[in-house]
């Protein structure tokens, strides 16, 4: 389904919609919109940076477990890294200005944001070939190495980034007395693709 989105469109997998009752049926309504509106600021510091890049957006993509953004030209070497920094960094910035929003104004709803936007900082810094991570790795070795060479840093960083998630998985579910939820979607993270 396509709608007019920021100039562009917006493209919602069917399988989206799906997964965010899903989200919301399991973790509540209230967790649902701060997970949401992590997810939101993510996307946002991707459009930001296309924006700053001097691109325009031409269509954003939601699928159950991210996002795409496309533009209209093909950035430089640095624009590129910076583009797939910028969800990274918006989601960093939230995480901070709403700890600091969180210290003087206790909410339960407050502090939920600031802990998804860090799951969304930190899990997209891991480097898997899907993640900002694995492409800022792959934009970076790249430039330096070429791109054969740049595909075997790209694997072996996968290969060791899976095997973070699923022991950070484990640890989480260790933690939590076997709850799932987060094990699961970061499992689900650490599949290649």
């Amino acid at each position: 389904m396509y709608m007019p989105f920021l100039g562009g469109f917006l493209r919602v997998s069917v399988f989206a919609p799906a997964a965010f009752w899903l989200l919301a049926a399991s973790e509540g309504f209230l967790p649902f919109l701060c997970i949401a509106a992590a997810a939101l600021a993510h996307e946002a510091g991707h459009a930001a940076a296309i924006k700053l890049a001097g691109s325009r957006v031409t269509r954003v993509t939601v699928y159950p477990f991210g996002g795409l953004i496309e533009c209209t030209a093909t950035p430089d070497t640095k624009s590129a890294f910076l583009i797939q920094a910028g969800g990274i960094a918006a989601n960093a910035a939230c995480a901070l200005v709403f700890a600091c929003v969180f210290a003087f104004a206790k909410n339960a709803c407050v502090l939920m944001f600031v802990f998804a936007s860090l799951f969304f900082a930190l899990t997209n810094l891991v480097p898997l070939r899907t993640s900002d991570g694995g492409r800022m790795l792959y934009i970076a070795a790249e430039s330096r190495t070429g791109a054969e060479r740049a595909e075997t840093i790209c694997r072996i960083a996968a290969v060791l980034g899976r095997a973070a998630l699923a022991a950070a998985a484990l640890y989480i579910l260790y933690l939590s007395d076997y709850n799932n939820g987060l094990c699961v979607i970061l499992l689900i993270a650490a599949i290649p693709k």
